[in-house]
């Protein structure tokens, strides 16, 4: 009967840690340059960002095709800006796409929003009037904010 314990607690233990991370990709069709903020659950481990200079398709935005994508020359690194040990904030040019890395669990991320005015707007949300975004969940952990003019 102990074996058979132990042997549950390793599996559920095997299947919680190779549990995959989410990525979240934003695009920028807004007309103009826009601060993002991200804020995470947990210490931020990202240094950098992989930022695409064009609006990259949304079948496109998956890990493997994303990276053949950044071969392809079309991509670049940018270094965050750090605001704190769980926070960062970075610039995302209009008509590009970025990578927003996340850390090792299934949903990292505490909030991410940058300002259209005095009004915060939440990615990953559908916010209203004054935040045009379109929101697409694709059928694995990734998610596709574009933010519309």
């Amino acid at each position: 009967m102990k074996i058979n314990i132990l042997k549950i607690l390793a599996f559920s233990s095997f299947i919680v840690s190779c549990s995959p991370a989410h990525t979240l990709f934003v695009k920028n069709n807004s007309g103009e340059r826009i601060e993002f903020f991200v804020e995470v659950k947990e210490k931020n481990p990202t240094e950098d960002l992989l930022i695409c200079k064009e609006l990259v398709p949304d079948e496109k935005l998956d890990h493997k095709p994303f990276i053949d994508y950044s071969k392809e020359g079309k991509c670049y690194s940018q270094k965050i800006t750090a605001v704190d040990k769980t926070s960062y904030k970075f610039n995302l040019p209009v008509n590009y796409t970025v990578n927003i890395v996340p850390n090792s669990s299934v949903y990292p991320f505490k909030n991410i929003y940058y300002f259209i005015g005095d009004k915060k707007c939440f990615i990953n949300v559908e916010n209203g009037p004054e935040c045009k975004q379109k929101v697409n969940k694709l059928a694995s952990l990734v998610s596709i904010t574009e933010i519309l003019e």
